[in-house]
């Protein structure tokens, strides 16, 4: 039996959907013999949802141990703040608590976190796991928020140093593979691709009927998760909202939040009314009303900014195929996405960025929605080999064992 320390600023009844994915590994490295804690911060996602939880309590035989956290949202600095709080919080509560065989975090807040978390499992003789959601500062580089030259570079040396001190590094893909074989060919021996599994549901939320109704009028294309400034979704409203006959029956509903809803419901209200009708934006909901929405679809829609799924993998495409719902990813043609949903036949491969070429994209599925029967069974069937979590949780469990 090992003694398991899991860090992540989130977790379960927290909203993220890496907050109840870490609870699901959780509990399976529990109900297999190990002793496991996990270390996050107060429910502080969405505060306005979620209660204060206990100091420490038991979930499933697992115990949280939760850091009190003002949410980002309650001040202009509170995130930068934040970003540098909790991970020297974390290292000094493992550096004087109890020693835990194996150490695991995620990569949030990026960069900062793995560095601290690895330096002291170091140093208290602890494995160190790292769980790369995404890739700092790749990803930095590619919004902004790390492009100065000396900050990328400096960056980029502290995660170098994380992924050198770490006894696994798991990615999502095998284009994240690459990229961290590409900081240092001597990490390739010490990566591991886990992807994620379908969003868990612990039974939080009432909802069993979509927040949105079903239409059969309507060739309904679903967006679930963070509509944030990487996901490219401005373009596919942009596609929508055009006065495009062939796009008369197609509705886009996006469900989330993000810093670029502002932005979608502009564009929403700068439309004729019989056009704007066509994009539906509904607010974050749970693992259980997410699910209800996909069976109201036609498509689940992936969609990211150039290049970055070089560096990340989105976990909504598990939910998406576990719903037997086929997708339509807006990512490069050559990426490890797209190629597994061309080479699988659940789905197509929508331009990146590119307004035009997703209006005709969309207008063409819209034209093909008899092909869809067929294709949501190829969903199932590829779900279950390679993206149930009966399928991924075992494998969790084997590489704690190896690394223990």
């Amino acid at each position: 039996m090992s003694r398991v320390l899991a860090i992540h600023r989130y977790y379960w009844p927290d909203t993220p959907p890496y907050a109840s994915i870490l609870r699901a590994i959780a509990e399976r490295w529990q109900a297999t013999g190990h002793r496991v804690d996990v270390l996050a911060s107060q429910p502080s996602y969405k505060p306005e949802v979620i209660t204060e939880a206990p100091k420490i309590e038991q979930i499933n035989g697992v115990t949280v141990h939760r850091l009190r956290m003002r949410p980002d949202c309650s001040s202009r600095w509170r995130r930068v703040f934040n970003v540098g709080w909790f991970p020297l919080h974390v290292a000094w509560r493992i550096f004087v608590g109890p020693r835990y065989d194996v150490v695991m975090c995620s990569t949030v807040p990026p960069v900062l976190l793995g560095w601290a978390v690895s330096l002291v499992a170091r140093v208290r003789r602890a494995r160190f796991v790292y769980h790369c959601m995404d890739l700092h500062p790749e990803i930095g580089r590619l919004s902004g928020e790390f492009s100065r030259g000396s900050v990328y570079r400096f960056l980029h040396r502290l995660e170098l140093a994380t992924c050198r001190r770490a006894s696994a590094i798991v990615v999502l893909s095998e284009d994240m593979e690459r990229a961290v074989i590409a900081r240092d060919p001597a990490l390739a021996d010490r990566v591991v691709v886990l992807t994620n599994f379908e969003l868990p549901d612990f039974g939080e939320g009432a909802e069993t009927v979509s927040p949105v109704p079903a239409r059969p009028d309507r060739f309904r294309v679903v967006f679930t998760g963070n509509l944030g400034r990487f996901q490219g979704l401005e373009a596919v409203a942009r596609a929508v909202l055009t006065d495009d006959p062939a796009l008369a029956d197609v509705e886009l509903v996006l469900m989330g939040e993000g810093a670029a809803k502002a932005e979608i419901e502009r564009l929403v209200a700068a439309a004729a009314p019989d056009v704007a009708a066509r994009v539906v934006l509904v607010p974050h909901g749970s693992a259980r009303a997410v699910r209800a929405l996909l069976t109201t679809a036609q498509l689940g829609l992936v969609s990211l900014t150039p290049d970055v799924i070089r560096y990340a993998y989105p976990s909504k495409t598990a939910t998406y195929l576990g719903a037997g719902l086929p997708v339509l990813v807006a990512v490069e043609p050559d990426s490890f996405l797209a190629r597994s949903v061309l080479d699988h036949r659940v789905g197509g491969v929508l331009p990146v960025d590119d307004e035009a070429g997703a209006r005709a994209a969309l207008a063409d599925w819209a034209a093909r929605r008899d092909e869809l029967p067929a294709m949501a069974e190829r969903a199932s069937a590829y779900w279950r080999e390679e993206y149930a979590a009966d399928r991924i949780l075992p494998r969790w469990v084997e590489l704690l064992e190896k690394i223990a």
